[in-house]
């Protein structure tokens, strides 16, 4: 079986990982030097955190993260994890754990988390936060992802309906949508999440992703992009 995770980095490492440089950047992270722009070229190093120092994050927000997440995430240490459609936390050495805490510490994760939410990374187009929906959990292993829309303050009309079945299942589609983006337009990519993801993206998420087809294809159409 495939090892995703794996494969998630890799096709990421192949697009030439650029951030902004900021002293929380250690040396061993580097792959270029800082150019005039203040811009630099960074490299995935190997993540030293343990199973342990997620248990403390999830009994201090009294939640618990699906295996997938928790394994994704510490594999490496990482800048950067933004994409179109979501922001993934990212594990700087220096704080590997900052963007996750700051995802569950504020006021709309303090309502949806007692409900079965826990919020891990932000929407593409600032929508709101993704959110891990554990109210049907059999397992650890995994759970399904919704977008929860911000402007409704904690209500659960915010809701989507689940936009991908896992989290596996989440990496899987970005993975091919690193692997295409060269050579193919994002709006032609996105319907191949229907097959990666059937019971999620495919299936009850079909629209959401519909309507990212959409304004990607006006996108290109006005901007040429």
């Amino acid at each position: 079986m495939p090892d995703i995770i794996e494969q998630f980095f890799e096709n990421l490492s192949h697009t030439g990982m650029k951030s902004v440089y900021t002293d929380k950047v250690p040396k061993e992270m580097m792959a270029s030097p800082v150019d005039s722009n203040g811009w630099y070229k960074w490299k995935l190093i190997p993540g030293t955190l343990t199973s342990d120092d997620y248990k403390n994050v999830e009994m201090r927000f009294n939640i618990q993260f699906p295996d997938s997440f928790i394994a994704w995430h510490k594999r490496y240490f990482f800048e950067d994890c933004d994409f179109p459609y979501v922001r993934l936390p990212n594990s700087m050495p220096t704080n590997p754990l900052e963007q996750i805490i700051d995802n569950l510490d504020w006021f709309i994760a303090e309502e949806l988390i007692p409900l079965g939410f826990i919020p891990f990374a932000d929407e593409g187009n600032d929508t709101g936060a993704l959110v891990f929906d554990t109210r049907n959990k059999k397992d650890n292993k995994d759970f399904p992802i919704r977008v929860y829309d911000h402007e409704y303050g904690g209500d659960l009309e915010g809701l989507s309906e689940i936009i991908f079945s896992s989290f596996d299942k989440l990496l899987a589609c970005l993975a091919h949508l690193l692997t295409e983006s060269s050579t193919r337009k994002r709006f032609e990519i996105i319907p191949d999440f229907y097959t990666i993801d059937p019971l999620g993206a495919g299936s009850t998420g079909k629209s959401y992703w519909s309507s990212w087809v959409e304004m990607e294809k006006a996108n290109f159409e006005e901007f040429g992009y």
